[in-house]
């Protein structure tokens, strides 16, 4: 959610989440983070804060991934990407892949498609 600690969040919601929305965003050149805080938020994103390839900016992947294998996260993961042309896009998707590769190769692939039903 915009203007909370990502980590935090998910810290604090991580066994109700069922999907993932990965997206990134990184920081205007010559901006630096405490301009951003200085900011009230009621007009949404800063125009200092921009949009780029899901693992190049501000998010801390190797953290957000460790938390979701913690709980056995087996949820979708949909990107928010393509802003900036479909090359980025495919970058995203590579370096999402990566992540998928690097925390859950090791579950067997029953644990991971099984879905819990309410």
């Amino acid at each position: 959610m915009a203007g909370e600690d990502p980590i935090d969040l998910l810290q604090a919601v991580k066994h109700r989440v069922k999907t993932m929305h990965a997206s990134d965003r990184y920081l205007e050149p010559g901006t630096i983070l405490e301009e951003l805080k200085q900011s009230d938020g009621t007009i949404g994103y800063s125009a200092k804060l921009l949009h780029g390839i899901t693992g190049k900016g501000l998010n801390d992947y190797d953290k957000i991934f460790s938390i979701l294998k913690e709980v056995n996260f087996h949820g979708w993961i949909s990107i928010e990407d393509g802003m900036n042309g479909m090359e980025e896009m495919k970058a995203s998707l590579l370096f999402l892949k990566e992540m998928r590769k690097k925390y859950f190769e090791d579950i067997p692939f029953e644990a991971r498609t099984r879905s819990k039903r309410c």
